[in-house]
């Protein structure tokens, strides 16, 4: 225990300095980048001046025509304003700076309209996308025109014009700090990606662990997301008709995926309120879709429609993190922190596109890295603890195995022993010209204690037995198997059953540890029409014969075998006739139960006996079959071996 407590212990210091590393690490790179990234703009690049706007109801195909007077001038930072409906806006500054850039170009970094751009009166640049998430590097001539002219016509709801950095550059210098910006993005993409398919593939291996499906899920749309949002995505710009959806729509299925990421990790019932919230997801997300259709898909319209239901899946996870942490739920540590980490950094960009923050940098991006660290290290965490299991299943599978095959091998023993007894016993049906005999045996387990016997000699005559050895399975049949063998000895004296008892009695006395025999011995002189009986422990049999009013009882004294040597057996002889029909049985056919916990007893089968006594041997016999498995419903309430030997006088 003091070894896993140290375990974890480790574990957790090990986090715990990986974050304030990252952290730490984090800062220095946004503080770094900063100021480089200023050192360069005062180097490089030359900021916008003269600027002014004009609101027009018509398109004007040369902007020079408007007089001077009729342009507005920027009263903010801001080059853009809320869109007024069926409106051109154009954006006017001087261009008289691009004379100091070898092959100057206007970045603009957001411009998410369509736009014209007019350098004097030449039109030196056309976007025609919708809903353009990447920057624009607008080529320029190096020959000042005097005013570079903006032209926007938009179906945005929410804003027109150029918003956040909007420099003159140099083409080279541009593209070398694009690269440089969007570095880790592009370096990333493609280790999510792997990611992605590594734990994919720990999901075909364990099919069960829906973890890996959701994780992989998620790194994949994570990868999507830095790849199109970066420098790859701005050179695939020429494919922007199936890059600006995937883009959106990547966008839109991240806190989704991230739900279904945490399904596979909480308990069930935030697991069905994150089902809840991702089916509302889903649902909101397309009616948003369908709200603002307008000849076409509008991406960014829609947003507005649905960014209410990202706002509350924040809060939902928030405070669904903040109360299994509370409960003391431990192993979803990490969970928690990378939720809490991604909805503050979410925070603070939407607080920046807001301008109730300045924009030095997005956080964004390092809070989406910081919460797949936190969640990959519990994945993995995940994935470590289940490789120790599945050594400790296959330790306990082994040994499992080992168990199986000793019993397989028991079974197989067993299989043998029922043969082996099966060929130790009479057949369960004979006859000749005088006797008919049928038998049966129902064992508790595969082999039992009870065993009948029938022999013919030499004269005709007739010589049964029916013993039951105390308990039940394979001891009892291997002394079961003993009687046998004494009865066999005592083969000389068939028609003595005091002595047939006494000869099998000295035989197993002391070699049947502890257990014992009852039985039954009945010797039929088919020329006097007399029977011999004798009896040792064993329960009566019974005489049915259709001229008395009952059923006759017929018992003899006499101590069980293989208990006490020099034991000694009382015979009796009755007469019989043709007719007459005989049950020799063993007491587990008393000791049979129905359902509701009552014994077939002994007043039960005489008044069967009694009731079909008419009935020829065969059906008799049937009939008390029938009645002993329908009263124990099919053998579920035997408790212990049941046999019968039925014998009839023609």
């Amino acid at each position: 225990m003091k070894e896993v407590k140290s375990y974890k212990f480790i574990l957790f210091k090990i986090q715990f300095v990986l974050f304030l590393i990252s952290i730490l690490g984090i800062q220095n790179c946004f503080d770094l980048y900063s100021d480089s990234k200023q050192d360069g703009q005062l180097q490089q690049s030359v900021y916008l001046i003269d600027r002014y706007y004009y609101w027009s109801e018509e398109e004007l195909l040369d902007p020079e025509i408007l007089p001077e007077n009729q342009w507005i001038p920027f009263e903010s930072k801001s080059l853009g304003f809320k869109k007024k409906e069926k409106e051109y806006l154009y954006v006017r500054f001087s261009d008289q700076f691009i004379r100091q850039l070898q092959s100057p170009i206007l970045y603009a970094e957001i411009a998410l309209e369509t736009f014209k751009v007019f350098q004097g009166k030449e039109n030196v640049y056309i976007a025609k996308d919708y809903d353009f998430i990447f920057p624009h590097l607008i080529p320029l001539s190096p020959e000042p025109k005097g005013f570079i002219v903006f032209q926007f016509q938009s179906r945005y709801s929410g804003y027109i014009g150029l918003d956040r950095d909007v420099i003159f550059k140099n083409h080279s210098q541009a593209l070398i700090e694009l690269f440089i910006e969007n570095f880790s993005k592009t370096f990333f993409a493609p280790i999510l990606l792997v990611l992605s398919i590594i734990f994919m593939g720990f999901y075909f291996l364990r099919r069960k662990e829906m973890i890996f499906l959701n994780f992989s899920i998620l790194l994949l749309s994570a990868s999507l997301i830095e790849a199109l949002n970066g420098f790859v995505g701005f050179f695939l710009r020429q494919y922007a008709t199936y890059i600006v959806p995937l883009a959106f729509i990547n966008f839109t299925f991240f806190p989704f995926a991230l739900l279904l990421f945490l399904i596979s990790v909480f308990p069930p019932f935030f697991r069905n309120l994150f089902k809840l919230v991702a089916a509302s997801h889903v649902i909101i997300f397309f009616i948003s879709i369908f709200r603002n259709y307008e000849n076409g898909i509008s991406f960014l319209n829609s947003e507005e429609g649905y960014n209410w239901i990202v706002v509350l899946e924040a809060i939902v996870a928030i405070f669904s993190s903040i109360y299994v942490f509370s409960k003391g739920n431990r192993k979803l540590r990490e969970i928690i922190f990378g939720i809490l980490i991604i909805i503050i950094a979410g925070l603070h960009d939407t607080l920046v596109d807001l301008e109730v923050l300045s924009h030095r940098f997005r956080v964004i991006h390092y809070g989406f890295f910081l919460m797949l660290g936190f969640f990959g290290y519990y994945v993995f965490k995940h994935y470590w603890e289940l490789l120790h299991s599945i050594n400790r299943m296959n330790a306990e599978l082994r040994s499992k195995n080992k168990e199986l095959q000793r019993l397989i091998q028991i079974d197989k023993d067993l299989a043998l022993a029922h043969a082996l007894q099966k060929s130790l016993l009479s057949s369960k049906y004979n006859e000749d010209e005088k006797i008919r005999i049928i038998g049966f045996s129902q064992n508790l387990e595969s082999v039992g204690g009870d065993y009948f016997d029938h022999i013919k000699d030499s004269m005709g005559n007739w010589a049964f037995l029916i013993a039951d050895v105390s308990g039940h399975g394979i001891s009892s049949a291997m002394v079961a198997a003993m009687s046998k063998m004494a009865f066999v000895g005592a083969g000389p004296y068939l028609q003595f059953p005091a002595r047939v008892f006494h000869l099998m009695n000295r035989h197993l006395v002391g070699k049947t540890k502890n257990l014992f025999i009852t039985a039954s011995y009945l010797f039929i002189d088919t020329e006097s029409y007399t029977a011999t009986f004798s009896n040792a422990g064993h329960p009566s049999f019974y005489l049915i014969r259709n001229t008395e009013n009952e059923v006759i009882q017929l018992t003899a004294k006499g101590k069980p075998l293989g208990l006490f040597s020099h034991q000694s057996y009382a015979e009796e002889i009755v007469n019989i006739q043709p007719k007459d029909k005989i049950l020799l049985y063993t007491d587990g056919i008393f000791d049979l139960l129905n359902a509701e916990g009552e014994s077939f007893g002994e007043e039960r089968l005489k008044s069967l006996l009694w009731e079909y006594r008419f009935h020829n041997l065969q059906d008799l016999s049937s009939i008390l079959q029938d009645s002993l498995f329908r009263f124990s419903n099919g053998w579920k309430h035997q408790m212990d071996d049941l046999s019968f030997l039925m014998v009839e006088i023609k």
